[in-house]
């Protein structure tokens, strides 16, 4: 009883439900019950009349017809308060709402990737929004909470509305520019202004809280199971937080109902919309963030190019885009014309989903240990910047190329978090060649990378991919060379002991000639060409000048030809240390490079040194 007493609603509509349920019940039980017999052939005998009908069949017959027709007229009763306000029931409001989309069960759900449009509580900006669910949770959001929410916001926006065209009593409405980059038919993104209009002074805490079912909302909200333990409570992730009211949550569902023409008309349509946006994330264990690293001229044969579950390289959004020019890591082809081109506007996306924290504000918050670095291609989430480099690493790794990042932005896509965006420069905003990928080429840069993903891959050779690597983002070509010869130190001389460090010049080059086999050199040539590299470095690093850049195939090569033609040597040194596996950890014996440089020669037992 208290419950009812609490919830007038509810009590209301039980009671329909019970008068309803019996109307109906005596309806049909009375007109089965005296309709039955008089359809049988044999009706004077089922009425206990003779067979010949008479005064007593025709007086039984009425009686009958008049109790059938009580039992009509009673499931009529019983339909009309199924059906028809102020008496309507449970089912009956039901039927005149629109239809829910069908919420997601853990078994075989099909989770939607549409893009849904909503507005920030505050400020009024158009987000564009994952839906960040994963694990979702046994319980859900009740349906009397959405019923509840849905009246009040209706009545809510009715009286909005009439607030805002009230001339005598508001100003002009105010409107707040939003400029956005949108992808047109030709697949370039152009800059859109949007004028967002603004719903406050007047959408203010005291004209909500004024409202007659505030309260009543308010508390339907701190019942519900799923919503109640949100409240007043830093909700989020690891990453970021954001203090969540029932205030803010009725005043973001306001907004939702602002259209592209900043009308503010309520439709069923549009609540219902970003109600399972709210309902998701409630219901999430996870949070999705997102983080996006452009790689201007990167041309695949089908978008998207997926490289684990949480990594993908992939055509931008209007959204992602735009985010990117605000904090600066695209740009604009002209800033009096400004255009993102559509082969400029891919790159790379990470997904990661982090636990949702509720927490009250004075638990302590552990914040991740800064050393922490992962493996290749699964790194932590706030090092973004090594997930970066592991994909560019494979990148190089496979062929030639120029290709670069200027950057990245991060941010929580999810409601009431997704409104900052968080960035790293990581270069200079990239103006050189793309990196281009045959329909045959994209399925070995992705068994490159399970080879650089799997235990013992790139973290055997991780200081030689790691130098690699940074030759790629010097501006200086002395430095490049220097990082080549340093990758190929470590990859070729790993197993010397402090006894065995003279002559590096000879073995880096013995070993590469052996080891590599290379498609255009012979191993006299590859030799050579790491000989000459080792000089050119020397060279370098104590402040000299490199004499003799020759190739093979060039005796007349400058500087910058020179490095590409080392880089070539090293880049195969790596792949095929990578390709041989587990076989690889042998690159780090002794008795492997013997073999390898005298494979005709018996095996010799060295005489034990005396102490």
């Amino acid at each position: 009883m208290r419950y009812f007493l609490k919830r007038p609603r509810t009590f209301w509509i039980s009671v329909c439900n019970l008068v309803d349920l019996l109307f109906s019940m005596a309806g049909v039980v009375l007109l089965f019950y005296y309709t039955l017999p008089m359809a049988l052939p044999n009706a004077p005998k089922a009425l206990g009349t003779g067979y010949g009908g008479g005064p007593e069949y025709e007086a039984q017959k009425q009686r009958y017809d008049a109790n059938a027709n009580i039992g009509f007229l009673l499931v009529v009763i019983g339909t009309v308060l199924e059906a028809v306000p102020p008496f309507r029931t449970a089912i009956g409001s039901w039927r005149r709402r629109p239809s829910l989309a069908q919420r997601q069960t853990r078994g075989g759900d099909r989770r939607s990737t549409q893009k849904v449009v909503n507005y920030s509580a505050r400020r009024g900006r158009p987000q564009v929004s994952t839906p960040p669910q994963t694990d979702i949770n046994a319980e859900r959001v009740s349906t009397e909470t959405e019923r509840v929410l849905h009246d009040f916001v209706r009545d809510a926006v009715s009286r909005l509305s009439e607030a805002l065209n009230d001339v005598a009593h508001q100003s002009a409405p105010a409107f707040e520019d939003y400029i956005q980059f949108e992808r047109g038919h030709d697949g370039n993104f152009r800059e859109r202004k949007k004028q967002i209009r603004t719903l406050w002074p007047t959408l203010s805490p005291e004209w909500l809280h004024s409202l007659p079912d505030y309260e009543h909302c308010v508390d339907c909200l701190r019942s519900d199971e799923v919503i109640g333990p949100h409240l007043d409570c830093l909700v989020g992730t690891s990453r970021s937080t954001r203090r969540l009211e029932a205030e803010s949550i009725l005043t973001s569902l306001i907004y939702a109902i602002l259209d592209d023409e900043r009308r503010l008309t309520f439709t069923h349509e549009k609540f219902h919309s970003k109600w399972q946006e709210l309902s998701g994330f409630f219901n999430a264990d996870r949070i999705a963030y997102k983080s996006i690293a452009p790689l201007p001229n990167l041309v695949v044969p089908a978008f998207p190019l997926r490289l684990n579950d949480e990594l993908v390289l992939d055509r931008l959004t209007d959204e992602e885009v735009t985010r990117c020019y605000q904090v600066g890591v695209i740009r604009p082809t002209s800033l009096r014309f400004p255009m993102i081109e559509g082969k400029t506007a891919v790159g790379i996306r990470r997904t990661a989903f982090l636990p949702k924290q509720l927490r009250r504000g004075d638990e302590r918050l552990e914040l991740p240990k800064g050393e922490e670095e992962g493996s290749f291609g699964r790194r932590p989430y706030f090092r973004d910047d090594l997930v970066i480099g592991d994909v560019l690493s494979a990148l190089r790794l496979f062929k030639r190329t120029q290709i670069r990042t200027a950057g990245l932005a991060s941010w929580t896509d999810a409601p009431w978090l997704a409104g900052g965006t968080e960035y790293r420069v990581l270069g200079q905003w990239p103006y050189g060649r793309g990196f281009e990928l045959s329909e045959g080429e994209a399925s070995q840069l992705l068994e490159l990378w399970r080879l650089l993903e799997e235990e013992g891959g790139a973290a055997r050779f991780r200081f030689s991919i790691h130098r690699f690597n940074l030759a790629f983002d010097r501006t200086l070509l002395d430095d490049r060379i220097v990082d080549l010869v340093i990758a190929a130190e470590s990859l070729f001389l790993g197993v010397l002991g402090p006894g065995d460090r003279g002559e590096h010049r000879f073995r880096v080059a013995l070993r590469a000639a052996k080891f590599i086999g290379h498609p255009s050199y012979s191993d006299r040539e590859v030799f050579r060409v790491m000989r000459r590299a080792y000089d050119v470095r020397s060279a370098i690093v104590h402040g000299g000048s490199p004499e003799d850049t020759r190739l093979p195939d060039n005796q007349s090569a400058d500087l910058g030809s020179f490095i590409d033609a080392v880089e070539d040597v090293v880049r195969l040194g790596l792949r095929k240390a990578l390709s041989m596996r587990q076989d690889g950890k042998k690159i780090r014996q002794p008795d492997y490079w013997d073999a390898l440089v005298f494979p005709n020669a018996a095996p010799t037992i060295e005489p034990s040194r005396s102490p």
